[in-house]
């Protein structure tokens, strides 16, 4: 498609839209503000994921109090939040494509963490059911706004750092989430209930939701502060102003499906092998290795941040050097590396030795932070920037309706159904993390062959 040809959105004028300063030319940000930018959106998406897979470590707390099956909390993991994204993910990456990104984020920060809050306060399923779905918004807000932000801060050949740095707060964010559970459950092991004021009585792991859900509001605030970078405009669409209509989206989409589909699906797949995996994964240390919660939750959190730290900075660091960053050497470099973690998926589940349990999950979840790292950068590289938001917020749907949407709960329905014993979890996640690499791989290694395809 050329954005050319494409005629004006309705209503618009030669001024910009509210938010917006359109400069192809225009310098990056010093380094300094650039990076800035990245730390503040790396604690927001550290935070985010907090509040998102806290869940996963109280498990049986929860299905205790609250009388609830696997396949339930498995809905409360992630339907909840994929449900949320169909209702409002392109919406809101429409809006992020026109409005003041740093107080959109701002505003998202501040209703996810209201809303964790709100966990703590849950006696059912269907209350959890609603507060979990609020909590969602933080993924609809935050990551589309953040590649759009990011994107327009650093220039191509350092944009997989960037990227990486700022998804690693999703491995960091997921491993504190198990760390801060096993702090809260340590401390209050034997109490079966504290009196919070203005809640009054409330159990231990409720304590664990309103801990974490409070920091949100300073978060936010500091979003207020921050500075909104300088739309820098993809060459060709220069004299276009206010917003690109959403028919030409669809037509760009539609001229480039084979390389979107295959990218989006890639990284779907991949995340429904790590969620449907990690979601489970204190649990299985549990019923498995007869670990204590605790000491499960420092463990699974220790594992994930490793594995984040080797896959996120050190493949995003490495794919800005190989090939010159281009979109197809990065693509090609996800593509082999989950074929490397298609050995440590079907090994970590099965094996009954903790220390090579944990190697093997590393080296798993290695392979899917290089591929869920890199697949922003690629879109930003690759995408019109009066378009990126709306298409992050595509791949953003597309990646957690199968990911988080489905993988807990693929994990916990088979589980429940072909493996109804205490360890089963273990061979429903043997299945589960396999399968989901080996279809990424062939995705990723189509998108890479279709990328000279490309259509801007």
């Amino acid at each position: 498609m050329n954005l050319n040809e494409q005629p004006e959105a309705a209503g618009s004028s030669d001024i910009a839209a509210p938010g917006r300063t359109d400069i192809s030319e225009a310098p990056y940000p010093s380094p300094v503000l650039s990076w800035c930018i990245v730390a503040a959106l790396f604690v927001a998406y550290i935070f985010s994921f907090i509040d998102r897979m806290l869940i996963g470590l109280l498990v049986e707390p929860i299905k205790k109090d609250l009388l609830l099956t696997d396949t339930q909390v498995s809905l409360l993991q992630g339907f909840a939040f994929a449900l949320f994204y169909t209702i409002a993910g392109i919406p809101l990456g429409r809006w992020i494509d026109r409005a003041p990104r740093m107080r959109l984020v701002a505003l998202g920060i501040a209703v996810w963490s209201g809303m964790t809050v709100l966990c703590g306060t849950v006696t059912n399923f269907f209350q959890f059911f609603a507060a979990r779905m609020g909590v969602g918004v933080g993924e609809a807000v935050l990551s589309p706004a953040a590649y759009s932000v990011i994107s327009d801060s650093f220039p191509k050949n350092r944009l997989g750092l960037a990227m990486g740095i700022y998804g690693l707060g999703s491995a960091i964010g997921a491993g504190l989430a198990f760390m801060i559970g096993a702090v809260v459950i340590a401390a209050v092991a034997n109490a079966e209930a504290i009196t919070v004021p203005v809640l009054g009585v409330i159990k231990s792991w409720q304590v664990a939701f309103l801990i974490a859900g409070l920091p949100g509001v300073f978060i936010a605030c500091v979003f207020l502060l921050l500075p909104e970078p300088v739309r820098r405009v993809t060459p060709g669409e220069e004299h276009l102003t206010g917003q690109v209509p959403m028919s030409a989206v669809i037509q760009y989409l539609k001229q480039n499906k084979v390389l979107f589909w295959c990218i989006f699906l890639a990284v779907g797949m991949i995340n429904l092998s790590v969620l449907g995996s990690i979601s489970w994964l204190p649990v299985m240390m549990v019923r498995s290795f007869g670990m204590g919660l605790a000491d499960a939750g420092w463990l699974s959190g220790s594992l994930l941040i490793i594995g984040g730290l080797i896959g996120m900075v050190g493949g995003g660091a490495l794919m800005d050097r190989i090939g010159g960053g281009t979109a197809e050497s990065r693509l090609k470099f996800c593509a082999w590396m989950t074929v490397i973690g298609i050995f440590g998926a079907a090994a970590f589940p099965l094996l009954d030795n903790k220390i090579l349990m944990s190697v093997a999950f590393v080296l798993f979840f290695t392979a899917a932070a290089v591929a869920v790292g890199a697949a922003p950068s690629i879109i930003q590289q690759l995408v019109p920037n009066r378009m990126r938001a709306t298409i992050s917020a595509a791949y953003v749907f597309v990646i957690n309706i199968i990911g988080l949407g489905m993988g807990p709960t693929l994990t916990a329905v088979i589980g429940d159904n072909f493996f109804p014993f205490e360890s089963g979890i273990r061979y429903a996640i043997a299945i589960v993390a396999p399968f989901g690499y080996i279809a990424g791989a062939i995705l990723l290694f189509i998108a890479a062959r279709n990328i000279r395809t490309h259509k801007n």
